[in-house]
């Protein structure tokens, strides 16, 4: 008789616990349904009305910071100043390639003038000037 009692008592453990598994189960299956519904109409909600750009946590965190304006008188003087010594370098050296060339173009027209063609030297200006 022992024996008809444990077994009725684990029948009736083992309904309950199906039971319990089995609303459980239900419970999941309800709250899958649920989930995979306010999915769903979030995405179409984000789809149909996109957040506006104030929601957006990301774009306002990687949004450049604003400069600040700077007078147009102090960029032309900052300009200056980082260009001027590489163009004083420039003309500098324009420069002297300028003056070598007059000064050897100047060469060429005093040897010129002091020989005639044909190797003569010519006299002095007021012995030409007759």
């Amino acid at each position: 008789m022992n024996r008809r009692v444990s077994m009725a008592s684990s029948n009736r453990d083992q309904g309950s616990s199906t039971e319990i598994i089995d609303e459980a189960l239900r419970l999941v299956d309800t709250l899958q349904r649920r989930l995979l519904a306010a999915g769903l109409r979030r995405q179409v909600n984000n789809v149909t009305s996109p957040r506006s750009r104030e929601e957006d946590v990301w774009a306002e965190a990687v949004k450049p910071e604003p400069e600040p304006e700077v007078p147009v008188a102090d960029q032309v003087l900052a300009i200056a100043r980082e260009t001027l010594p590489e163009v004083g370098r420039h003309l500098s050296a324009a420069g002297a390639l300028v003056f070598d060339a007059m000064s050897r173009s100047l060469s060429a027209v005093e040897r010129s003038l002091r020989y005639r063609p044909g190797g003569e030297s010519s006299g002095s200006p007021s012995e030409t000037g007759r």
